[in-house]
């Protein structure tokens, strides 16, 4: 730590070889059975009897955002990806990727496609695969094949921070030749164990919004300044402690009150819903993930209600009439914020990195639930049946 008058100090580090997967956001594709495969060019044919599925791969790094992939499952032997990585219409040898299954858990397929990219620094960009070979669902036909894959990677480098190599993730743009220091997720390994929590509510992971996102770490706090994509060397600078203005949540402490302006234009605060269990709901219309949670939500506040369960909606979207359409639709009741009054506590405060983002608080105000698996889905259901008293 400086001494008062001098200057905060910078540090100097360089970006990994590879980028790596973001492992925390994966999407479910259904692959279906290619019931013509003329229109494929193929060097050499497919094996005889072999069973091929064709289904859009999610791939940033085209503007469409997807891609064609075949996967193909000889009679015998391990199934493969096969990509036309080259974009030049023929399916070739070389471009076979063989998955692999573990010897105790054959069903279990995976495989890491690593795609050619135009960058000064990364060939290419990786892209995870998961398949659950015989996966079998009603609404799947026979012939259909559930696939798991990434849709995102991230940049990591080691910074080298009063002696100790440092681990930081940066936002990576597979159609960017830079790396934004202003624009994306950002994190740092603060506690040293060589990963990043890139989650919401996480200390270790931080989202900006064209600012020089500041990160903690131990006494202090550090942001990166520059990154050079010919040579990937990274620049970090410390910062003074007023520079991180994120509240940090934890479960077992009181969340800060603030203030906000509900749907009549009425001046509310978070102190309001004191003496009752409160979901905090970060949300938009705009957002898919959040409105395929509006049925579980109506479902939990008409069971749980009578035993002190309230909901209070954060609302991202730029015009109120989308909100109050979509309310109206949905005979949804509990109270919204307009997303003019929480613009700064969703960007600044909280820097919500994803939609939805929910908090469970007790009667106390204190944070009860902050893993978003337990807050979403038929999971919320089971959670506040948990936790919400008898009635």
């Amino acid at each position: 730590i400086p001494l008062l008058g001098q200057a905060l100090p910078t540090f100097e580090g360089k970006l990994d070889p590879k980028l790596v997967v973001d492992t925390f956001h994966m999407y479910q594709r259904v692959w279906s059975a290619a019931a013509d495969t003329s229109k494929f060019r193929f060097k050499p044919a497919p094996e005889k009897n072999a069973v091929i599925s064709v289904g859009e791969l999610i791939d940033t790094r085209n503007d469409s955002g997807k891609s064609t992939v075949l996967l193909v499952e000889p009679s015998g032997g391990n199934p493969y990806i096969w990509f036309d990585s080259n974009a030049d219409g023929i399916y070739d040898a070389s471009e076979k990727v063989v998955m692999d299954a573990p010897p105790d858990k054959p069903d279990i397929v995976t495989v890491t496609l690593r795609l050619p990219i135009k960058n000064a620094f990364y060939p290419t960009f990786p892209i995870f695969i998961h398949y659950l070979r015989g996966f079998k669902h009603p609404r799947l036909a026979d012939t259909d094949r559930l696939i798991t894959q990434s849709a995102y990677a991230n940049a990591w480098g080691h910074v080298n921070i009063a002696g100790k190599s440092v681990l930081f993730q940066y936002p990576f743009d597979a159609r960017s030749p830079a790396i934004s220091t202003t624009e994306g997720v950002f994190g740092v390994d603060t506690d040293g164990d060589g990963r990043i929590r890139d989650e919401q509510f996480s200390r270790e992971s931080s989202y900006a919004a064209k600012v020089e996102v500041v990160l903690p770490l131990g006494d202090i706090f550090v942001s990166t300044t520059s990154i050079d994509m010919a040579t990937g060397r990274i620049v970090v600078r410390q910062r003074d402690k007023k520079d991180y203005q994120r509240i940090d949540l934890e479960v077992g402490k009181e969340m800060p009150d603030f203030v906000f302006s509900d749907l009549d234009g009425k001046q509310r605060h978070l102190s309001d819903f004191r003496g009752k269990y409160v979901m905090i709901d970060f949300w938009g219309v705009w957002c898919g993930d959040c409105t395929r949670e509006t049925p579980f939500q109506l479902a939990a506040y008409e069971r749980f209600r009578k035993q002190n369960f309230e909901i209070l909606g954060l609302d991202s979207d730029e015009k109120i009439e989308t909100l109050r359409t979509y309310l109206k639709k949905n005979k949804i009741t509990w109270t919204q914020a307009t997303n003019e009054s929480i613009k700064d506590l969703a960007n600044i405060s909280y820097r919500i990195q994803e939609y939805p983002s929910t908090i469970l608080l007790g009667p106390e105000g204190k944070v009860l639930v902050l893993n978003q698996r337990q807050l979403q889905g038929e999971a919320l259901l089971i959670t506040l049946e948990n936790i919400l008293p008898k009635p």
